[in-house]
């Protein structure tokens, strides 16, 4: 039984081969016939080639009669006198921008920037020193303020500073508690003790300036 079952699926599938390659066989037939043959795929480019061939040398001449046309024409205006008065044009332009172009003029532009650059130099020049003069001014105004602002100016109105320990003392209380005292005068400064100093005596002659604590 079994050697008859694998006989019958031997034939079946020697069948099933046969039929897919006469199914292939087939197609590839049709398939074939559906394609077009040599002859007609080159019957289109061989007519096109035929017609270009037919056509080039006419086309050829064509082009050689026109420009030799165009070459007669040309060379009909292209006289000996027409060349002549062309070549006298063409002297005569280059003699004008040679004329133009000589050593006086290079030298007489050259000394005309010469002279516009040092008129800008002097020009820039006079407007620095304008503006340091400026700035000088403005300085000293600030100079000027800065002495009127500053304490200084009121010691030389007969005023005094009292200082202990780098500090300004403003209170007689201040003063007791310092070690030592430094007084600034318009003239210098003056080192004391750190005693109360008592006032000094009015003189008729002198304003009363009130006590230093």
């Amino acid at each position: 039984d079994l050697m008859g079952w694998l006989e019958a699926q031997g034939a079946r599938l020697t069948r099933a081969a046969s039929t897919g390659v006469a199914l292939r066989r087939q197609r590839l037939v049709d398939v074939a016939r559906a394609l077009p043959r040599q002859e007609v795929l080159l019957d289109g480019p061989r007519q096109r080639y035929d017609l270009v061939a037919d056509r080039l040398p006419r086309a050829l001449l064509q082009g050689v009669q026109s420009r030799r046309l165009a070459l007669t024409e040309k060379s009909g205006s292209l006289r000996p006198s027409t060349l002549t008065r062309m070549a006298q044009a063409q002297r005569d332009r280059l003699d004008r921008t040679g004329a133009r172009l000589t050593p006086q003029r290079l030298l007489d532009r050259v000394q005309s920037d010469r002279d516009a650059f040092d008129a800008l130099a002097r020009r820039l020049s006079r407007a620095a020193s304008e503006q340091a003069d400026r700035w000088r001014r403005q300085l000293d105004a600030t100079d000027r303020m800065r002495e009127t602002l500053s304490y200084k100016a009121t010691l030389e109105r007969g005023y005094a500073v009292v200082r202990a320990d780098d500090s300004v003392v403003t209170s007689k209380e201040e003063a007791k508690q310092a070690t030592a005292l430094e007084i600034e005068f318009r003239d210098g400064r003056l080192a004391v003790g750190g005693r109360p100093v008592k006032p000094a005596k009015k003189q008729s002659s002198t304003p009363d300036q009130g006590s230093l604590f």
